[in-house]
């Protein structure tokens, strides 16, 4: 991902989604990945994620070969 700040604007656009799912399954090598970004802070990605902010989100998940990610992405940290 860019680290041109304005380029953050909420919603995020499919395409970064996508470049953070891609980001995802390259940082793992588990068949199953779930992760969640803060829209604030987007170059961090905490894996297995059990606590959540209260904000907005969005979620999406993928499929690439035999293996699968699930992108959650909170507004605000």
């Amino acid at each position: 991902m860019s680290n041109k700040i304005e380029e953050y604007v909420w919603p995020p656009t499919e395409e970064q989604i996508k470049d953070i799912a891609s980001s995802a399954l390259n940082s793992s090598n588990v068949s199953e990945v779930k992760v969640l970004v803060y829209w604030d802070n987007p170059t961090v990605m905490i894996f297995d994620p059990i606590h959540f902010a209260r904000t907005d989100y969005v979620e999406k998940k993928y499929t690439f070969d035999e293996r699968s990610v699930e992108v959650i992405i909170g507004k605000l940290d």
